[in-house]
């Protein structure tokens, strides 16, 4: 397998910053050179709980989108994410997978502000119209 190029998403609203951190360090221990991002903070949606902080990287590997979601979702774990409870509730870590080998394989990428904001500044996506007043850059770097 040829190495592709995956965007993926990071947030947090439980202790943010020290997960976010984490997850940074892991992408870069298993995948090398990752661009990231700014970080931004957006209000919890869909739930009660504390705004996130949210942002996208840029890592290039010869894994499987399967396998790579296995990986992400294994570190979610490692934080303490608890699934029990369904995926509408604050977490610790949240990485998804929004594209790979080109292709968007994650709706919320163009549906989300705290997704496509980030996104667009790694990766050209079409045009969407939202509203991206609730969001707001952070001094956090990754």
């Amino acid at each position: 397998m040829s190495p592709v190029v995956s965007l993926i998403g990071l947030g947090s609203n439980i202790e943010p910053e020290l997960h976010l951190r984490w997850a940074s360090h892991m992408l870069r221990r298993h995948f090398g050179s990752v661009r990231f991002s700014h970080v931004y903070r957006s209000p919890a949606i869909g739930m009660d709980g504390a705004d996130f902080l949210n942002a996208c990287c840029l890592v290039q590997a010869e894994i499987g989108l399967p396998d790579l979601k296995v990986l992400l979702k294994s570190w979610e774990d490692a934080r303490g994410r608890d699934r029990s409870r369904g995926s509408w509730r604050p977490r610790t870590l949240d990485l998804d997978v929004l594209m790979h080998d080109g292709r968007i394989v994650d709706d919320e990428l163009l549906q989300y502000a705290h997704a496509y904001v980030p996104a667009v500044e790694l990766v050209e996506l079409p045009e969407v119209a939202m509203d991206v007043s609730c969001l707001h850059c952070v001094d956090l770097r990754l």
